[in-house]
């Protein structure tokens, strides 16, 4: 009790610096903008749907928000791979977001009966264009990025970085599509 008391100040500023302020870096990197913030949100609702797809999809999306945070910094050299991981992140935290809604419950007939409402899946068409909204946004962020890239390549080209191509269609690759995406 006697070291508590002495060590109260050190011990509760190390609490501060290493666990408050980590939180708030990480809603930093979470909400990059409004719109951002309110899909993730809505998305959070079905969190219980699915733990595991909720957990991963945010695992991706933080990845995806340190590549852009990365990107957006004039001094970074060689950008080419962390633009691609960022794709590939933005991809993977949207499939899995996407999952939600497949482990949405279909409503019973009964109950649309009763109400005269035969729109099937409400949770999941909800689902499905919270994540559309969100792929667009990050897509969005990307492709802003890559003209920003794309022209601080054409003033300066070397063998470490190439032209960003960012444009549908997209090239077809068999090892990014080895399982059923949404977004490829």
């Amino acid at each position: 009790i006697f070291v508590i008391i002495t060590q109260y100040s050190t011990i509760k500023e190390n609490i501060d610096q290493k666990i408050i302020n980590q939180k708030e870096t990480s809603d930093l990197l979470l909400n990059y903008n409004n719109k951002i913030e309110n899909l993730l949100k809505k998305i959070k609702k079905y969190k219980n749907r699915s733990p595991y797809n909720y957990k991963e999809g945010m695992y991706y999306w933080v990845h995806f928000m340190k590549n852009i945070d990365l990107l957006e910094d004039h001094n970074l050299y060689n950008y080419n791979q962390y633009f691609d991981n960022a794709y590939t992140y933005l991809k993977r935290s949207t499939n899995l977001f996407q999952a939600l809604g497949i482990e949405a419950k279909e409503r019973k007939y009964i109950d649309a009966a009763k109400y005269n409402d035969f729109e099937n899946s409400k949770d999941l068409m909800e689902i499905t264009s919270v994540v559309k909204e969100l792929y667009q946004e990050g897509y969005s962020i990307l492709y802003n990025l890559s003209l920003r890239l794309n022209k601080k390549w054409k003033e300066n080209p070397h063998i470490m970085n190439k032209e960003i191509v960012f444009d549908h269609p997209l090239p077809n690759d068999t090892m990014d599509s080895k399982n059923f995406d949404y977004y490829q």
